[in-house]
This record gives structure tokens, C-alpha cells and sequence, in this order.
């Protein structure tokens, strides 16, 4: 087998730790920005009452270009990595250097991301998520569940219905939906997959700087009145039901 150069082992190595550095670091530097000016912006008491209109809540968001680096940051990790573990023995240095460089990074990378999320608007048909260019679109009708949960860095716990005692710890951040399979075709990242969500069908990240509680008492409600319009919809009319 030809020698590889330990010099060259050594650039690319570096090559990939910089970019990792640059594309994780760069991304946990712009979270916090953008959430920091998030939370500085005048905003008056988000009003949920979707009767008056589409209701747009909007949270810290990530520049595309940030969302492209960040790609490039997560490719070069595992190489970066594995590189630095077994292929470098010509520099000792190298693996406890890059050990303590990616579990520092990735302990603030995941902290800072914490605060950020996606556009939600809630419409009399339904509720978009995302950016505007691409935001996933889902229908009230095709809804079939919808729950409250608080998902932290080690588990993951039920928001509490009606008179249930809910630990002041676990706040509910987020909400679960699920579509009905037999009207739609989910999609599904790898992602979800791999973590688990096979369930539920999609999750919305709450940080809009509003309660996970209201959130989710305004969502049944367009999820309730849609389902109403739809049954009254497809009832017969009572002259069609005469002529039958």
C-alpha cells in the first residue's frame, strides 16, 4: 500500500476541523445573534383569535447562507474526526485537541439553536411553517392529533390536559401533529426518522414568545371550526335530500 505523507494527513485534517469550526461555530455565533435581536424588537401581545385574520407569529430564524454553512460544518465533522483520531499517531496533540474543540462547540452550538425557530401562520385552512420561499403547508382537515410536549437535552415529557398537574420544570415548548395518512402523504426528513418521530408527523417548535398553552388552545379551535365547515359542507341539502 502506497505511504500516505503525515504532513498532508495533517492539512487535510486541519482543513476539515476549520470548517467545521467555521460552519458550526459561525452558525452558534448567528443564533445567538438573531436571537438577541429578536427578543430586543417592540411587539405588542400576539393576538391567537384567528376570527380576525391569519395570525403570523414569527421567531429567531437562521440566514440562508448561515443554514448553507452549517451544512458544510456537520459534513466535515465526521472526517474531521475520524482523521484526528486514526490517522494522525505523527502528532499526539491532535485527537485531545479536537476531542475538547467539538464537545465545547457542540455544547454551545446546541444551546444557542435552543432559541431558534420557524415562521408559523395559522389560516382559516390550515397553518404554514418555514420561511416563505419554502414553507410546508397542511390543511385542518387533514389534522387528526395535536399534543403539547416539553422536549429537553435528555427527555421529553406530555404537556398536561384540563385539570392535570403540570410540573413548573417542564414548561411545554413544543407541539406534535399528526395527519391523517389515509388523505396525505407525510414528509419526513432522515432526521425524524432517526429520532424517533413516527407517530406524530410534524413538530412546531414554539418561539414566538407566546404560551405553548394558548398556541395550542388556538390551534384546536381553527383545527374544531374547520372540521365543522367541512361536515356542514358535504351534508345533503335538505332539497337534495327530498329529491332522494
Amino acid at each position: 500500500m502506497p505511504i500516505v505523507d503525515p504532513q498532508a494527513l495533517l492539512l487535510l485534517t486541519v482543513a476539515l476541523l476549520t470548517v467545521y469550526t467555521v460552519g458550526i461555530g459561525g452558525t452558534t455565533a448567528a443564533a445567538i445573534g438573531a436571537w438577541d435581536a429578536w427578543r430586543k424588537q417592540e411587539r405588542g401581545t400576539a393576538n391567537l383569535d384567528p376570527l380576525r385574520g391569519d395570525v403570523v407569529l414569527v421567531a429567531p430564524l437562521l440566514p440562508r447562507f448561515v443554514r448553507a454553512v452549517r451544512v458544510a460544518g456537520w459534513i466535515a465533522f465526521a472526517p474531521a474526526l475520524v482523521l484526528a483520531l486514526f490517522a494522525n499517531s505523527s502528532y499526539p496533540w491532535l485527537a485531545p485537541l479536537t476531542v475538547v474543540l467539538m464537545v465545547a462547540l457542540n455544547a454551545f452550538y446546541f444551546t444557542a439553536v435552543q432559541g431558534i425557530g420557524e415562521q408559523l401562520a395559522l389560516t382559516r385552512d390550515g397553518f404554514r411553517t418555514g420561511p416563505p420561499g419554502g414553507a410546508r403547508v397542511v390543511r385542518w382537515v387533514h389534522v387528526t392529533d395535536l399534543m403539547g410536549a416539553h422536549i429537553g437535552p435528555f427527555r421529553g415529557v406530555r404537556m398536561s390536559e384540563g385539570s392535570e398537574w403540570q410540573d413548573p420544570k417542564t414548561v411545554p415548548n413544543v407541539i406534535f401533529y399528526r395527519l391523517n395518512r389515509a388523505l396525505v402523504r407525510p414528509r419526513k426528513s432522515p432526521l425524524s426518522r432517526l429520532t424517533g418521530l413516527t407517530y406524530f408527523d410534524g413538530v412546531i417548535r414554539n418561539r414566538f414568545g407566546v404560551s405553548t398553552q394558548e398556541l395550542m388552545q388556538a390551534m384546536r379551535t381553527c383545527h374544531r371550526r374547520a372540521l365543522d365547515e367541512e361536515a356542514r359542507r358535504l351534508r345533503p341539502r335538505p332539497e337534495s335530500a327530498q329529491e332522494l
